[in-house]
């Protein structure tokens, strides 16, 4: 009888970038012009795998749940900070108004999450 040993290992990168175009693209609908949502895309894809990375070598005994992106992952706080920061940065005039679409919030649940952030960012 043969057995296979599957190799626990990280999933491609392009696989990552394909999961999380798919998530954004179909949440914007139109709504964000597409270049501007392709730096978003690129930017969650650089810092999520990125994060995988470090946490696979980091904690061997959970290889397995960060061997595949996780979609709970692209709703952490800190992508959404990554986010806002990146359109204070771009000095996006629409700025809230994409937040609300990317994150799914309401203009009350918007101000909640900017407060948390600065809060995070000052205590």
């Amino acid at each position: 009888m043969l057995f296979w040993k599957t190799e626990n290992r990280i999933e491609p990168k392009q696989e990552f970038y394909s999961k999380i175009r798919e998530y954004y693209i179909g949440i914007a609908e139109n709504q964000i012009p597409l270049e501007l949502l392709n730096e978003i895309i690129l930017k969650v894809t650089e810092r999520i795998y990125s994060d995988y990375k470090r946490f696979w070598k980091q904690y061997p005994k959970s290889r397995k749940r960060y061997s595949t992106l996780k979609m709970a992952d692209i709703e952490n706080p800190f992508i959404h900070f990554m986010i806002t920061d990146f359109f204070q940065e771009k000095n996006i005039a629409e700025s809230r108004n994409f937040s609300k679409i990317l994150f799914k919030k309401n203009e009350k649940e918007l101000n909640e999450h900017l407060e948390y952030k600065n809060w995070y960012e000052t205590k």
